[in-house]
């Protein structure tokens, strides 16, 4: 099928996915300081605000999908830091507040940056699939869960850093998802699909980036730029895993890495402007001011 259709399918998913996944950042902040992770998480399952959230998503999910399945991981993951726009847009309307003229910029930059990265890179899958490496997916896996370890074990460190590391952990799990998933619908059958170690990898690597994320974004609404570190270490992480592991294609000469990299600085740079400034133009239902993302 056209990368084009893909491309609205991963849109589509990525607009989903953020809106449903505000919906459960702000059931979190309902929710007192809990003893422990496991209690965030019983506490959060018992509101309907969180249940609508994932609903949202599940519908997202089925959209994202299908991107992977027509289209290459380097291509459709890369499309999911747009979330960060639409969930801009989304806590905004939540919160019954405009947005400024400089996160309309920022969101603006995001995407261009986007665009023109996947313009220059060009993603494509190779014409006859290899068997995915194992070393890669290992790698990945065992690095997001010591981060994961470290963001829910280091008592002694601020808020801050530990919602970052755990960003980071969730990010290199869900872009660990993408890559099995993607391998997994390779199969010629549904059901061959999900019998597969590759979707059942993909599953447990998904619970672990869903887990981590949730206290992540719990401990990150007053301070660490959660969504940012997430947005952009997903996809980072799978188009790496997609060059390495299923074998796809991106523009590789010195000028197109350049221009790789300097769209990938935009994209970064929106992000950041974004995450800093977005919690400004939205009220703390906690306190009524507004709360600062980054301290």
């Amino acid at each position: 099928m056209s990368p084009a259709i893909a491309l609205i399918a991963a849109l589509f998913g990525a607009c989903g996915i953020a809106t449903g996944t505000v919906l459960q950042q702000r059931a979190g902040q309902e929710i007192d300081e809990p003893d422990s992770t496991r209690d965030l998480l019983v506490r959060v399952l018992r509101r309907r605000r969180w249940w609508t959230g994932q609903a949202v998503i599940g519908i997202a999910w089925c959209s994202y999908a299908f991107a992977l399945h027509i289209g290459p991981v380097a291509l459709v993951q890369p499309v999911l830091v747009t979330g960060l726009v639409f969930g801009t847009i989304a806590s905004a309307r939540f919160a019954r507040r405009r947005l400024d003229r400089r996160l309309l910029v920022a969101s603006g930059a995001c995407v261009l940056g986007l665009a023109t990265f996947l313009a220059i890179a060009r993603p494509q899958a190779p014409a006859v699939p290899p068997e995915p490496a194992f070393a890669p997916l290992f790698a990945v896996a065992v690095a997001a869960g010591g981060l994961g370890l470290l963001g829910l074990r280091g008592m002694g460190w601020g808020e801050p850093v530990r919602a970052a590391l755990l960003a980071l952990a969730t990010g290199g799990f869900y872009g660990l998802t993408a890559t099995l998933f993607s391998s997994a619908l390779r199969e010629p059958s549904l059901i061959a699909a999900l019998t597969t170690w590759y979707a059942a990898g993909a599953a447990v690597s998904a619970v672990c980036g869903w887990a981590l994320s949730q206290r992540a974004l719990h401990l990150g609404r007053l301070n660490a730029p959660v969504n940012a570190v997430i947005g952009t270490t997903d996809p980072a992480v799978a188009v790496l895993l997609g060059v390495l592991v299923l074998g796809e294609h991106v523009a590789t000469s010195p000028l197109d890495i350049a221009g790789e990299i300097l769209a990938a600085a935009v994209v970064v740079a929106g992000t950041v402007v974004i995450t800093r400034h977005s919690a400004a133009v939205l009220r703390d239902d906690r306190e009524g001011t507004p709360a600062l993302a980054w301290g």
